[in-house]
């Protein structure tokens, strides 16, 4: 694991990025925040052109939101590059719910990418002809516009007029807009996306969206109304692999939060009664990691 910064297209500030990748160094516990991770941190990465995953968080939450699925698929053979969302993360969300947050999530998402694949100790080790995202929440929002979605941000006000019954999303604060957001990056060949923000797209928003998708949704989400994800499955112009996670709260997708803690971290550690996060993202990592196997023509040993 290390951290990196590069340079935040919408005003040439620095952002910052953490990438988990394979390595033949010995791990150790690091803390940060309220984890502690087994990894070699600075570590050398391992010979050899490994596929690349980049990774956009939640409105409010950080790179080290995923790490446990960052590091399952670092375990696989993978490079993933976490952004920490200038402006919508935990310590600066200053742009939650504006405009400029939508508009910012893709550039950041694309300028940590082309860092990533310009950075010296990892270009070589790197498949550029194998990339993939994944997305939670906005996150998800933020992939699917990388991915060639065109995001009319006035349907997000039309949406919160009359918002499902019990959906937060409209009452997070979401400033009236008119503008579109097209951001494509072709290089994204794949995505998968978790609980993702789908109001703002069209069916011919999405018709230019033609790469594999995988498509999760939480049966008891709280935050990001079923009708949301469901709305844009249908209005995908290729199927994705769809799954209803049962019984799971909107921010299961996150890295389980120790118990110590989560009453101080609030909502984002909080799981519907008899709801297993832990045992969620054992099975959850393993099919992320298969998924990408596949969409992007990784051929494995014994697999």
């Amino acid at each position: 694991m290390r951290a990196l910064t590069f340079t935040d297209p919408s005003d040439g500030g620095m952002a910052r990025a953490v990438v988990w990748y394979p390595t033949n160094a010995p791990e150790t516990p690091v803390r940060r925040g309220p984890f502690t991770l087994r990894v070699a941190e600075g570590g050398p990465v391992t010979k050899g052109r490994h596929p690349l995953v980049v990774v956009s968080h939640g409105s409010g939450g950080s790179a080290f939101g995923h790490a446990d699925t960052a590091m399952a698929l670092a375990r696989r053979g993978y490079v993933v590059a976490a952004v920490h969302h200038r402006g919508n993360a935990f310590d600066d969300d200053r742009d939650a719910g504006t405009e400029r947050m939508w508009r910012n999530r893709p550039a950041q998402l694309s300028a940590m990418l082309d860092h990533i694949l310009a950075e010296p100790e990892l270009a070589d080790r790197l498949d550029g002809e194998r990339v993939g995202a994944l997305g939670f929440s906005a996150g998800g929002y933020t992939v699917l516009v990388a991915a060639g979605g065109i995001a009319e941000l006035g349907r997000i006000a039309a949406h919160c007029r009359t918002p499902p019954v019990g959906e937060r999303f409209c009452h997070l604060g979401n400033e009236e807009a008119e503008a579109r957001v097209e951001a494509h990056d072709p290089r994204i060949r794949a995505a998968l996306l978790m609980a993702p923000v789908g109001v703002p797209f069209s069916k011919d928003g999405l018709a230019g969206v033609t790469i594999p998708i995988r498509l999760y949704r939480a049966e008891r989400d709280e935050q990001v109304a079923a009708s949301q994800v469901e709305e844009l499955r249908d209005r995908l112009p290729v199927p994705p692999d769809y799954d209803v996670v049962r019984d799971a709260g909107h921010f299961a997708f996150m890295m389980p939060i120790p118990a110590a803690i989560a009453a101080e971290i609030g909502p984002p550690a909080w799981d519907p009664p008899g709801f297993d996060r832990a045992a969620f993202h054992e099975r959850l990592n393993a099919e992320i990691a298969d998924f990408f196997d596949r969409a992007l023509a990784i051929e494995r040993q014994g697999r």
